[in-house]
């Protein structure tokens, strides 16, 4: 149950996550490494796109929303990401929810040597209103490749449980024209984020991935996403075919377990059938002791389920800023928790009809 609630909770994260984006324009290369850089921060960029690319693909009539990006920076391990700074003031990145800056913070300027901090980077480094840094080159930390520019934190984002609170986000010329980076990434950037119209989408699949052959259109980005965690299938079924094992052999240590246990009460319940107790008595006896140790087992297989998944979820939340909403007790968990009490009962009515059917001389035998 663990290892299922965990993919279907991670991939329904991920999907939420991709910061309210249809679509992403990139260098040629694969869909799902360009998904991955461009709105979870992972990956490396696959190269670079012209301004013409962007000023073609904004004024194309399906494009409602359009706004490049530009890395290749970091700040202690964080990465630092160039944009347009309308994207914070006119872009939903979830329904009917707009980007929020702390009080009293605001958005960096275009032309400015400003940044707009993400709250997990914020939280771990500690950066607060009025704080300058360095940015370093490269997407991993270097003490050796500091630039000389240095920034000034305007605002730090409200929390959103996306990607979006891991970045270091700076106007998109900062990126392009920092210090010690290449002059020709000046008039280039890392690709464009994309929300499109109607079916608008199809055309220009067909535009940039058929017919194209310098830029690489990922579309739609849930589709993307949902191809890469069914690579995962194999997994999954494997770690079914293991829980079904465990519950196999759980089952016959209590057949054992009971078994043994009811060899040695076997002139108790002897007694009892001689004092009149009916078969529903012995039976209930046999079957409620079976039930209180599939009671604790589940309850502790439960208990292991809620704090390995708190883990897992904080593990993701700080490896890639994507929140799982981890419902830990819902249907599956209940529908578990009673399958282990029926395993529980099944493996106790074998031992319970032996004792019952047992002759009451031999049993009440002490040598027996």
């Amino acid at each position: 149950m663990g290892a299922w609630k965990t993919k279907q909770s991670v991939k329904q994260a991920f999907a939420h996550s991709a910061s309210g984006f249809d679509a992403v324009l990139g260098a040629r290369g694969s869909q799902l490494q360009l998904v991955l850089n461009a709105l979870f921060h992972i990956e490396n960029s696959p190269g670079n796109l012209t301004w013409d690319h962007y000023e073609t693909i904004r004024n194309h009539p399906g494009v409602s929303e359009a706004y490049p990006f530009a890395l290749g920076d970091n700040y202690l391990g964080y990465r630092i990401v160039g944009t347009d700074p309308e994207m914070f003031l006119q872009h939903q990145w979830k329904q009917g929810r707009h980007y929020q800056v702390q009080p009293p913070g605001r958005i960096f300027s275009n032309d400015a040597k400003e940044a707009l901090v993400g709250s997990q980077v914020a939280d771990h480094l500690g950066l607060q209103l009025g704080d300058r840094f360095h940015p370093y080159h490269g997407l991993e930390y270097n003490p050796d490749t500091k630039h000389e520019d240095i920034y000034l934190v305007v605002g730090i984002l409200e929390t959103t449980g996306t990607p979006t609170d891991q970045v270091i986000w700076i106007p998109l010329m900062g990126v392009q024209r920092m210090e010690g980076h290449d002059p020709i990434a000046a008039q280039s950037i890392s690709g464009v984020l994309l929300n499109l119209k109607g079916s608008s989408g199809l055309a220009l699949d067909v535009k940039y991935n058929k017919q194209g052959d310098q830029a690489t259109l990922a579309w739609p980005v849930p589709a993307i996403l949902a191809s890469f965690f069914n690579r995962f299938e194999w997994l999954e079924k494997s770690v079914a075919g293991l829980a079904l094992l465990m519950a196999l052999v759980g089952t016959l240590i209590i057949l054992a377990t009971l078994r043994s246990t009811l060899h040695q009460r076997k002139r108790e319940f002897a007694v009892l059938r001689c004092m009149g107790a009916s078969r529903l008595v012995v039976t209930g006896a046999i079957l409620c002791q079976s039930l209180l140790i599939s009671f604790l087992g589940a309850l502790g297989s439960l208990l292991t389920y809620t704090f390995l998944s708190l883990g897992v979820s904080s593990m993701i939340k700080l490896q890639m800023g994507v929140a799982m909403g981890y419902p830990l007790f819902d249907l599956i968990s209940l529908q578990t928790f009673l399958g282990i009490l029926l395993l529980g009962l099944i493996s106790a009515w074998l031992p319970a009809r032996t004792l019952y059917r047992a002759h009451l001389q031999e049993s009440l035998n002490p040598h027996g």
